[in-house]
């Protein structure tokens, strides 16, 4: 007889679905989060280097501009003549 009150809900399981309720929104918050952070992460570009070079001197004290003046030129953006005639217009000393 008892097993006709566990299809209506009745019986010593009754408050389980509290439980997977809790575990069902941290498991699809742990999926969505995982996604953000991926998309983030493989969005292309240095756009985390660029953001960390308007804020201070670069890792050998210098400016901000000469750092990405540098990066630039290592990413292939600029060419040599290009880089030498910024970089003696930022530290002002004549081009040669």
């Amino acid at each position: 007889m008892w097993f006709g009150h566990w299809q209506y809900g009745m019986g010593p399981g009754n408050g389980w679905w509290i439980v997977m309720v809790i575990f069902m929104v941290l498991f699809w918050s742990v999926i969505v989060l995982g996604v953000l952070m991926s998309l983030r992460h493989f969005r292309g570009g240095d756009h985390h280097h660029d953001h960390l070079l308007a804020h201070g001197p670069g890792p050998y004290g210098e400016s901000p501009a000469v750092a990405a003046l540098k990066l630039r030129f290592a990413k292939g953006e600029i060419d040599e003549d290009e880089f030498t005639r910024r970089l003696a217009l930022l530290e002002q000393r004549p081009t040669p």
